[in-house]
């Protein structure tokens, strides 16, 4: 079991070296992912800026929400079968910056995160670093507040990766089958 007790000890340090000043911005980083908001008003705001119409804006925060939610519900899917125990119950010396009932793996905000990555990633590809950087900070932030372990965070932000590619494999599959998606949800050259 090194793995699990690499897990456990890198969950716990994290957790027990924390620096006040990022306490905030941490517990924040959480509050903007919950059930992929950031993504979904990034994917707005990106989507007029790179389509100038209020509809394909739409329409990509939309495909976002959608995206992001089926992540989400992945996530709660695997949770229910592992059932593992959070490292704030299972480790007494990691006191949380706040507390959730669900068990741990994998972390559902680095699923959601990665997925709306992983969109954002194809609608602006420039921008891509700065949405992977996002999404690493918000998957970070839970071991950071003592909710995950790292191993959560990494499964989870497969699982969106996952589900944001093949959200896009269907996507490109209607695309090529109807002439509304080529015009509207095209993406900018890179």
């Amino acid at each position: 079991m090194p793995l699990v007790s690499l897990d456990d000890r890198l969950a716990i340090w994290i957790a027990t070296h924390r620096y006040k000043p990022l306490d905030d911005v941490f517990v924040r980083l959480g509050t903007i992912e919950k059930l992929g908001l950031v993504w979904i008003v990034l994917a707005f705001v990106v989507g007029l800026a790179t389509r100038r119409r209020l509809w394909a804006a739409v329409g990509w925060a939309a495909f976002v929400a959608v995206v992001t939610f089926a992540a989400d519900a992945a996530s709660f899917g695997v949770k229910d079968i592992v059932q593992r125990t959070r490292p704030f119950d299972a480790h007494p010396q990691i006191h949380p910056l706040y507390v959730v009932h669900s068990s741990s793996f994998p972390a559902g905000h680095a699923a959601t995160a990665f997925a709306g990555a992983t969109l954002l990633s194809y609608l602006a590809p420039r921008a891509a670093p700065l949405f992977v950087l996002l999404a690493g900070a918000i998957a970070y932030s839970r071991v950071y507040v003592g909710v995950h372990y790292p191993g959560d965070v990494v499964a989870g932000a497969l699982l969106g990766v996952l589900c944001g590619l093949a959200a896009l494999v269907a996507f490109r599959a209607l695309r090529a089958r109807g002439p509304a998606f080529r015009s509207v949800l095209r993406p900018r050259p890179g």
